[in-house]
């Protein structure tokens, strides 16, 4: 099952949610898949950095680079949906050291930039 989901999540050019997801492992396997199954197998994706969720949208995408840890930045359409995943160490180092300056131990930062990618920037 779970690398069924795997390759449906891949599958996708747009961040997916665990719908999205069990409808296209359902039609795959020709019988049902409960969304509650996809959310449990998300969660250990993300958890092993196969997978990376986008939380404003509630989706996710597969890991494009599982190996590396790294604090994500998404670029996120607000217009077609589609999202950039970012890897910026100064960034999210600068993020991480303002939170423990505040007093806070940040554990995952999330961030994620909405706005228009250039296709949709450029339509108008």
């Amino acid at each position: 099952m779970r690398a069924h989901i795997f390759a449906a999540l891949a599958g996708f050019d747009k961040p997916a949610s665990a719908y999205d997801i069990a409808e296209a492992v359902s039609k795959a396997e020709g019988r049902r898949v409960a969304a509650n199954s996809v959310y449990r197998i998300l969660d250990l994706f993300v958890a092993a950095n196969l997978a990376r969720r986008v939380e404003s949208s509630n989706a996710y995408i597969a890991n494009a680079h599982p190996d590396c840890l790294h604090d994500c930045i998404f670029l996120v359409c607000d217009t077609c949906g589609q999202t950039t995943h970012l890897d910026d160490d100064r960034v999210t180092s600068g993020v991480r050291s303002a939170a423990e300056k505040a007093g806070f131990a940040p554990e995952r930062p999330v961030i994620e930039v909405r706005g228009k990618c250039a296709d949709c920037d450029a339509a108008g």
